[in-house]
């Protein structure tokens, strides 16, 4: 997945304080924990290899079991092999240097650590208790889905199977992918340490995340509190005597003509809200 460098500048920051970007830190630790997990396994033989994916992959056996409630962090840094981590550490990057760049390290590092534990939670809730997951592909996950959605429209390049080139946008993209990976789920829910519902916990952090910042369209239930706030202070700024000609009195309207049991839950909550106007305007001490 590549974005075009153009369409990006408008909002990235530079990093230009010197400090090497969280991204970069987090690939780089990745990275280090690959090579130590590879060196342990080569000198030691395959079962060390395992040992070590049994100890620190996460597993439900192991987490209520024996008491190993590491794994929920230190699964989301061991590979399973080279390929492995390369499609996870470029997919990680290419996300992630945006991300970054928009929404800060802090929150970068939320939705890494964010995305990782709910996949690992999620893995916990639906796989087997004997089967192990290793691999950042929930925390890649959730970091891919806020890039996409902090910036929906902006045109990708994804190359399919690292060959084929396909132009189209962001929020697509994700489509594309939530979709294929929830097919994946049916078909065949678990390849051995990788897991299709770990990637889908991770998606829905990295969605949520972005979206309680304020990213990308606001849901049904932000736009219903968003109205009702709006309302209510509206409400406040009216005078009682404005209150009642502009709001009231068309529901007295209502009464009169349909009677009081045509009233709507909200036009009660406004009756309510003018009889509490009204005795604060007879007793001012009571507001």
């Amino acid at each position: 997945m590549r974005s075009p460098k153009r369409q990006l500048q408008a909002f990235a920051r530079g990093w230009s304080n010197g400090r090497p970007a969280v991204c970069v830190i987090l690939i780089a630790v990745n990275v280090a924990c690959f090579v130590a997990q590879t060196i342990v396994g080569y000198l030691s033989g395959t079962s060390a290899a395992e040992q070590i994916n049994l100890l620190f992959g996460l597993s439900r056996n192991a987490v209520f079991h024996s008491g190993h409630a590491w794994q929920l962090a230190t699964y989301m840094f061991l590979h399973h092999d080279v390929l492995h981590l390369l499609a996870n550490m470029l997919g990680f990057y290419f996300a992630a240097r945006e991300v970054e760049a928009i929404v800060g390290p802090r929150h970068l590092l939320g939705i890494y650590f964010g995305g990782g534990l709910l996949a690992g939670l999620a893995h916990l809730a639906f796989a087997p208790p004997e089967t192990f997951l290793i691999g950042a592909s929930g925390a890649v996950c959730a970091t891919i889905i806020a890039f996409t959605t902090i910036l929906p429209e902006m045109e990708l390049t994804v190359w399919i199977f690292f060959i084929l080139p396909v132009r189209l946008k962001a929020k697509y993209f994700a489509a594309l992918f939530v979709g294929v990976t929830t097919l994946l789920l049916f078909v065949k829910p678990i390849f051995g340490p990788i897991s299709n519902i770990a990637h889908l916990g991770g998606c829905l952090l990295g969605w949520l995340y972005i979206k309680q910042l304020g990213y990308g369209n606001p849901l049904r239930i932000q736009r219903y509190i968003f109205a009702r706030r709006q309302r209510a202070e509206r409400f406040a700024r009216m005078s009682p005597a404005q209150f009642i000609s502009e709001e009231i009195d068309p529901i007295l309207d209502k009464i009169s003509k349909q009677g009081i049991h045509s009233l709507s839950r909200a036009e009660k909550r406004i009756l309510e809200k003018g009889r509490e106007k009204i005795a604060r305007k007879i007793n001012p001490a009571r507001g």
